[in-house]
């Protein structure tokens, strides 16, 4: 049972089967650097199961509820948050994101109950996302995200209200069509959405959720600046070849789409 200062949250990481070499890390650190949290961690996957020890991993397993293994992100998250998850608030983490601090458990239980007093949709946790302009809001720790941001939404670690936010999920939509599209179905509605004062919350010296600004995995490949070093200090073991390290000299085109299928979905996004 939470304590009044604990407010009711779940972590959601958003995954898939085909990142499952980013599970031991991501959860060692994890582990590591929020000892205090102890509420159910949600790992979004299509088949597969994950445990670690002291933590409570439910792996959503989707593919149950949809009848195939084949399923694109939008339909995964949309899934899990209508069958799985029990919250009524969660923590949105990706897999690739790597602790490299201690998690501020204080400021998130105080962001946590604020969006369970006020109903919020959202509340960016990172200096690394939303854009601006911001403006201030009714709420301490907190600017309102101004609507011209293209990235009122951002799918990096913030925390959503389920039912809110599940209705602006789309199960055809790839993460960067449900990034892109999510944001203008929000603009549309008129609701607001929030981030951390980024005066109070600045990273490295006051991040709440300290990780390297960069994600550690890039166009599928590992990013050497973000993983190599702090793999080392916690004594993660990771077989590097299987991915290779980014380099941005080298061209990642993305997976290849018939311009027809393109176009369907962007209509079914618009519609």
């Amino acid at each position: 049972m939470t304590s009044p200062s604990q407010p009711s949250f779940a972590v959601f990481v958003s995954s898939t089967d085909s990142y499952s070499d980013c599970w031991e890390p991501f959860f060692t650190l994890f582990a590591d650097y929020w000892p205090d949290y102890k509420g159910t961690i949600y790992l979004n996957t299509e088949t597969k199961d994950f445990k670690f020890p002291g933590l409570n991993i439910v792996c959503t397993q989707v593919s149950r509820f949809a009848g195939t293994n084949t399923i694109v992100s939008g339909k995964r998250i949309k899934l899990a948050l209508q069958h799985v998850v029990k919250e009524e608030v969660i923590l949105y983490l990706n897999e690739d994101i790597f602790l490299h601090d201690r998690v501020r458990s204080d400021v998130m239980n105080e962001l946590v109950a604020c969006m369970h007093d006020h109903n919020l949709l959202y509340i960016g946790v990172t200096d690394h996302a939303n854009h601006g302009p911001f403006r201030p809001s009714p709420y301490p720790l907190l600017w309102e995200i101004d609507s011209s941001d293209p990235y009122v939404f951002s799918a990096m670690p913030s925390l959503w209200n389920v039912k809110r936010m599940g209705r602006y999920f789309r199960a055809h939509e790839d993460p960067w069509q449900t990034e892109y599209y999510i944001a203008r179905r929000i603009r549309k509605a008129n609701d607001k959405t929030y981030t951390i004062d980024r005066t109070q919350f600045d990273y490295p010296a006051h991040a709440i959720l300290p990780f390297a600004p960069t994600t550690g995995v890039y166009r599928g490949t590992w990013v050497a600046d973000v993983v190599v070093d702090l793999f080392a200090q916690h004594g993660i073991r990771v077989d590097y070849s299987q991915r290779g390290f980014f380099d941005p000299a080298v061209s990642y085109p993305p997976p290849f789409r018939p311009l027809w299928r393109k176009a369907v979905s962007v209509v079914r996004s618009m519609i």
